[in-house]
């Protein structure tokens, strides 16, 4: 039975799931507009942590990855999940949904109008993949190594000793 989008409005509510380094969650309603809204959270809370080196990156593979949810995972009736981790050495974007199957990146035809969001997301993040999680569904991630974005870590590290130690 093929599923329909909506654009009816439900509430969300933040995750409480504890985790290292800083961390935000919400889940949305699988609905037309949940991409744009999706991306518009991930923004706000990349901009209030002042992590901006790679805001477009971050915001473009959100948004890539929640429509995948929508239209391929979140089941009529599921919310998905989107959460955002500065952790040390990278930040990081999943996208959870209650859809079994993994999502896979393929090469459409020229004419095709979709069907290129992994390869935007693999063109955009520094890494990205699939995991299973316990209960229904698959988390995918994107992560943007902070080396490569320029972004100060969470917490000051003490890099040891530099140059020639003899």
């Amino acid at each position: 039975m093929a599923s329909r989008l909506t654009n009816e409005a439900t509430e969300t509510a933040p995750d409480l799931v504890p985790a290292t380094g800083r961390h935000r969650t919400m889940f949305f309603p699988r609905r037309r507009t949940t991409p744009r809204t999706a991306r518009n959270f991930v923004a706000a809370t990349l901009t209030e942590w002042g992590e901006t080196n790679r805001f477009d990156d971050m915001r473009l593979c959100t948004s890539e990855l929640v429509t995948n949810a929508v239209l391929h995972g979140a089941l009529v009736g599921r919310l998905v999940l989107v959460r955002v981790d500065s952790l040390d050495d990278q930040l990081r974007i999943e996208v959870h949904d209650a859809g079994d199957s993994a999502p896979t990146q393929r090469v459409p035809e020229d004419s095709a109008v979709d069907g290129r969001g992994l390869l935007i997301v693999a063109a955009t993040a520094d890494s990205w993949g699939v995991k299973e999680r316990t209960g229904p569904g698959k988390c995918v991630w994107a992560a943007f190594d902070r080396n490569e974005s320029g972004a100060a870590p969470t917490q000051p590290r003490d890099p040891g000793p530099q140059g020639d130690t003899t």
